[in-house]
């Protein structure tokens, strides 16, 4: 039952010292582990909560373990005093080992970071910081699996552990030659990885693996745009994370068989099950090469990497090659499933295609069908005949909205000939106001278009629908020189609560306060008069 880091340290002579009241009785370590403490437990009761840190601190002896030997043998352990060490301990660890910043940018250290996720996921580190950023608490190590964010690419997460404390990382970025390691911490209760400290590095593997798949399809879908859009087609921009990939270049939009194109063309890549590779190169041999794809405009350093898809590892002779940081797949193959979820402008000149690969193009492949049936089931129709059911179901909609739009236009013309019993002189000017009840805009416009060769004056009309008030106005030619319908509008929107304008012979407005509308349009009259 022995502790394995007691198993270490039998040939030290370090004494472990027992409290009985105010004497204290001291116990060689190797007499310890020989298990010579049971005799001496006996004789005392109470093990001190110095002795159970102790214990702890120097030699890995969880307190829990210290308690369980103790009560075999009917005795207990200084719990509060233990717990209050342990608090000074974090207070210390605290007080000199973290360092105080305002941003990234400030972290500089004599000790570069060493990156070795291209290879490893997993890896034993030195600490050679702590430090708080805001409200953020980060740790600088020597060595890293950790890939910090650039290049499109977000940073990993995943863990440190140095014995039995755990560290839960949340994000990666870097300043210089420096890995950031953003880690969860609660202070007063955990304490922080000591400067100097080994810690097991631990990078989350299942969400390393969803971003290497997006970032390696990505250069799949550069290639492919290249092949079906235009080799002009440049990167502007991009973001590879492990829930999906962003890609933004320049270009007209793309039609929708330009995107079926490219979809199929990067999943036929994906099933030939390609190698990928990377090799460091000094610039200066790939800065005039046009197959290796750059950012013309990045400065580079003397030595960079090329991952290439196809060809032969480290000739240079794949069908798509780029300069790029970051993390890939080993094959093609490994992507799985390549689906483009949308395709939009983002700025004059650029457009961005945003996609899925892997588990994630699987998950909106199911989510698409369970889509497809549902539709299929609300529309009683079989799934290979959803198309033409849904083209039948557009065209009869059509048909009723055709045959609605001729039954208002018919009841515009019966409420226009109405209107026209009704028409006012008011200042030698014919006028018509009218509250058309429970109508939206469009059916105003038509009683209006109905009257045009048959009314000479001043209309304004307002209807009020699921909360909204539409106002109309429209002066002959004859009277613009003395109101104008703009005008109108401009005075009689505010008192539904709204604004509008227009032209001196038409104007249109409305606002949300519906009570108002005879209100609005009583201030016609007062206007004219």
């Amino acid at each position: 039952m022995a502790d394995p880091k007691l198993e270490n340290h039998e040939s030290q002579t370090e004494n472990i010292a027992f409290q009985k009241g105010d004497n204290f009785v001291e116990l060689s370590l190797e007499e310890a582990l020989a298990g010579k403490w049971r005799k001496l437990l006996s004789a005392v009761p109470q093990i001190s909560g110095k002795h159970a840190f102790d214990l702890y601190d120097t030699y890995g002896f969880p307190l829990d373990l210290t308690e369980l030997m103790a009560r075999e043998r009917g005795l207990t352990v200084d719990k509060e005093g233990f717990e209050k060490l342990m608090a000074e301990q974090r207070a210390r660890a605290r007080a000199a080992q973290k360092k105080e910043v305002i941003s990234v940018s400030q972290i500089e250290t004599t000790t570069p970071t060493t990156f070795v996720g291209y290879e490893k996921l997993e890896a034993e580190a030195k600490v050679i910081e702590v430090v708080s950023l805001k409200d953020k608490t980060a740790v600088v190590l020597d060595v890293s699996p950790f890939y910090a964010e650039m290049g499109g690419q977000v940073g990993d997460t995943g863990e440190f552990q140095q014995g039995k404390q755990r560290w839960r990382v949340t994000n990666t970025q870097k300043s210089g030659n420096t890995w950031l390691h953003f880690i969860e911490f609660n202070p007063g209760e955990e304490a922080l990885p000591a400067r100097g400290s080994e810690v097991t590095l631990r990078v989350d593997r299942a969400r390393r693996h969803a971003i290497q798949r997006h970032h390696t399809v990505t250069h799949l879908l550069h290639w492919a745009l290249h092949e079906v859009v235009s080799r002009e087609a440049a990167q502007k921009g991009s973001y590879v994370g492990p829930e999906k990939l962003t890609f933004d270049f320049n270009s007209a939009p793309l039609t929708p068989q330009q995107i079926a194109d490219i979809e199929k063309l990067v999943n036929a890549r994906i099933l030939e099950n390609a190698a990928v590779s990377w090799t460091e190169v000094p610039y200066a041999e790939v800065k005039l090469r046009r197959d290796v794809m750059q950012f013309f405009g990045e400065k580079y350093g003397e030595r960079v990497r090329v991952v290439q898809i196809g060809g032969r590892a480290g000739e240079l002779d794949g069908y798509s090659m780029e300069l790029c940081g970051g993390t890939h797949v080993r094959a093609t193959g490994e992507i799985g499933l390549f689906r483009i979820v949308s395709e939009s402008a983002v700025a004059a000149g650029v457009r961005r295609i945003e996609a899925v690969a892997g588990f994630e193009a699987c998950k909106r492949v199911s989510e698409d069908w369970r889509l497809i049936k549902t539709l299929a089931d609300k529309i009683n129709a079989p799934v290979h005949d959803l198309e033409k059911r849904i083209e039948s179901l557009l065209a009869h909609q059509k048909e009723l909205e055709k045959q609605l739009k001729a039954a208002r236009q018919r009841e515009a013309a019966s409420v226009a000939e109405r209107l026209l019993e009704r028409v006012q002189i008011i200042a030698g000017i014919p006028v018509l106001v009218h509250n058309a009840g429970r109508v939206e805009g469009d059916f105003l416009l038509a009683i209006q278009d109905s009257l045009k060769s048959r009314f000479q004056g001043v209309m304004v009309l307002g209807g009020a629908v699921n909360g909204a008030v539409s106002l109309i106005a429209s002066v002959s030619p004859d009277f613009t020189a003395r109101i104008q319908a703009g005008k109108i509008i401009q005075q009689i929107a505010p008192i539904v609560g709204g604004k509008g304008g227009g032209r001196p012979d038409h104007a249109r407005g409305g606002g949300p306060e519906v009570t108002k509308l005879d209100e609005a349009l009583a201030r016609v009259k007062a206007l004219l008069g």
